[in-house]
């Protein structure tokens, strides 16, 4: 980020998927004028930010210096709220080290009673055996008929599902037929149509429909966030300007 904001005040501010907030300028006295630029069709264009990009090398692509790379998030709510677009080296990295990073058994339900008959099973913290691998439940969606488990091991391609320690009270002492175990980025974050309408599983008609996976979703959202408005190049200078006299008279 330029130097443009250093005598500006800041707060706590926590941008995107970042667990601990930032010491950031606080915008928040010029934000009519920010709106003033955002809202007016013939201050800024849309463009697609290109994969790997970051904000001083576009703000140099665009305006020839790389000084107005605070304007594309003062410009921009969904770069506040998501933080600067991956790119798809950093996607893939993330995706199974941070945001998916455990296993998903894929369960064959087939209806919302079935799914309803694990409701009370394979609790969240429960110690289970994935084949014969040892894992723990993370959590349960049965809406997507999915169990979420972590191991030490590599447990993809699993056939079954069981308690580690069963007894002859366990309803589940012979284990749960797995369609299938893959890494948690392969899992389903939803379904959804040709319309790219969400659909429920069990509830709606599922014909024509096919599952987003985890990872498929975390590139969806990438990529909205790489449409952006830009103040146009002859008043970039302008909107600097007027800020800078907004700050002295601060």
């Amino acid at each position: 980020m330029s130097s443009y904001f250093e005598n500006v005040p800041k707060i706590a501010y926590l941008f995107g998927d970042e667990n601990d907030p930032v010491q950031f300028q606080n915008i928040a006295n010029y934000s009519d004028l920010i709106d003033t630029y955002s809202d007016d069709a013939n201050a800024y264009i849309e463009m697609e930010i290109r994969d790997g990009e970051r904000p001083d090398t576009l703000s140099h692509r665009l305006y020839d210096k790389s000084d107005y790379d605070w304007t594309f998030y003062l410009m921009n709510d969904r770069l506040r709220e998501t933080g600067w677009p991956m790119s798809m080296t950093q996607i893939m990295e993330r995706a199974s080290t941070d945001f998916f990073q455990h296993y998903t058994c894929k369960i064959a339900l087939t209806t919302a009673d079935s799914a309803a008959q694990f409701s009370g099973l394979y609790q969240t913290g429960t110690e289970v055996l994935i084949g014969t691998k040892r894992g723990k439940v993370i959590r349960k969606n049965l809406d997507l008929a999915e169990i979420v488990v972590s191991s030490n091991d590599n447990v993809t391609g699993s056939v079954t599902l069981a308690y580690l320690t069963p007894d002859s009270s366990d309803p589940l002492q012979l284990g749960t037929s797995l369609t299938n175990t893959v890494y948690e980025y392969e899992g389903t974050h939803h379904y959804e149509n040709d319309s790219e309408e969400q659909k429920d599983l069990f509830f709606d008609n599922m014909d024509g429909t096919a599952p987003v996976t985890n990872l498929q979703w975390l590139v969806n959202e990438n990529d909205k966030s790489k449409r952006i408005k830009i103040i146009k190049k002859n008043l970039v200078g302008q909107l600097s300007g007027e800020l800078k006299r907004l700050l002295a008279a601060d």
